[in-house]
């Protein structure tokens, strides 16, 4: 048994239990009477055996009284071997076997084996703790966190319903003031618009001379005799005539400026707007108009936004022009050719352009200059965009 592991302070656990016990029995022994004859002899037995017993428990009194106290016995190899010892002879006496040690011992390894998985358990729920209290320290953490985050949004929501009220109300105000704008807008455009006619037809009697040098000392009567050398020298048909009376002739811009490159232009208002007519419907079949063998222009004195709008009209003119359309621009920057042997006018190029899908044919004509407008309206946005 020592080898199987059984220390000495085992068995005097053991004996101190079993003491107990076969005293309880000598007890009830003695107290028996004797009731046949053949049983005086095992009687006798019984007390020659508790004669030992006691003999044997007295030596063990003296022992223990002279023994020194439990924790030097348990010091002492040779006291805890005499016990054992005195153990086993009084256990084998009450009818112990070593069977029964071997269960105790049996009994003790799966306590043992059970009270290790217990503390394996035991150390892994006290881990799973340790984790749970961590987990549930961060959830509260989050929960924290999570708390304060809905605070903020709820913040941010609130701002941003203030701010959608705002920006409705702005809204609402810019609408309003488009729909108080619109009728100023269209007063505006129709105030331009007549002030534009007034000035044009204001000028409509004026001839522009563009071109013709400048010489020195000059004044309204030079200007005057510059404008009938340049009529007897193109247009020797409408000399003499009683209607070509000039109201006013000059220089524009009045002031001279020796950085100009060119000549200023002359500004000649006729009396009457029909002579104007006359002299220009004269220029444009004679092609080429000069003074002193060198050439010049003659234009209607037009506002120049007016004068805008028709150069806008000429790559489209001269295409028109050599296909012998025969195109005109009238005022104010109004476009007419003949086409099929009727004139169609147009005010702008989307109705030209609306206008030549029926007619395959001026389409392709006119789809080079067309295509050169569209890219050129475009331009600029892309230059803005690349910059």
């Amino acid at each position: 048994m020592r080898e199987e592991g059984f220390s000495p302070s085992n068995f005097l656990e053991l004996k101190e239990e079993l003491e107990g016990k076969l005293s309880n029995r000598k007890d009830t022994y003695t107290k028996t009477p004797s009731v046949h004859h053949h049983h005086q002899r095992p009687e006798a037995d019984k007390t020659t055996k508790m004669g030992k017993k006691q003999g044997r428990k007295a030596g063990n009194s003296k022992n223990k009284s002279t023994s020194p106290p439990a924790k030097e016995r348990s010091s002492s190899p040779a006291t805890d071997q005499s016990w054992t010892e005195n153990d086993f002879d009084e256990m084998r006496e009450e009818g112990f076997s070593p069977s029964n040690f071997l269960e105790l011992k049996e009994e003790l390894r799966t306590q043992r084996k059970e009270t290790k998985n217990l503390e394996k358990k035991v150390e892994e729920l006290t881990a799973r703790l340790i984790n749970a209290e961590k987990v549930i320290n961060e959830m509260k953490e989050m929960k924290t966190m999570t708390r304060e985050i809905r605070d903020k949004c709820t913040s941010f929501s609130n701002r941003l319903d203030q701010l959608e009220e705002r920006v409705s109300a702005i809204e609402d105000q810019m609408n309003e003031m488009k729909r108080e704008e619109k009728p100023k807008e269209k007063r505006r455009k129709r105030n331009e618009q007549s002030l534009q006619e007034v000035w044009d037809y204001v000028k409509r009697p004026n001839l522009r001379l563009i071109g013709v040098p400048e010489s020195e000392g000059e004044n309204g009567t030079k200007l005057e005799n510059t404008l009938q050398d340049i009529i007897q020298e193109n247009f020797p048909n409408l000399v003499g005539q009683a209607n070509i009376q000039i109201q006013e002739i000059q220089r524009t811009p009045q002031r001279y400026s020796s950085r100009r490159a060119t000549p200023r232009h002359i500004i000649a208002r006729f009396t009457k707007v029909e002579m104007k007519e006359k002299i220009l419907r004269a220029a444009r079949e004679k092609g080429r108009v000069t003074h002193k063998g060198k050439p010049i222009r003659l234009t209607p004195d037009l506002s120049a936004e007016i004068l805008q709008a028709r150069r806008e009209w000429g790559p489209i003119f001269n295409i028109l022009k050599e296909k012998n359309f025969k195109p005109r621009i009238s005022y104010p920057a109004k476009l007419s050719f003949i086409s099929e042997g009727e004139i169609k006018s147009f005010t702008d190029k989307q109705m030209l352009r609306d206008f030549v899908t029926t007619r395959p044919a001026l389409q392709e004509t006119l789809k080079e200059a067309l295509n050169m407008e569209r890219n050129n309206r475009y331009q600029p946005l892309q230059k803005h965009a690349k910059m």
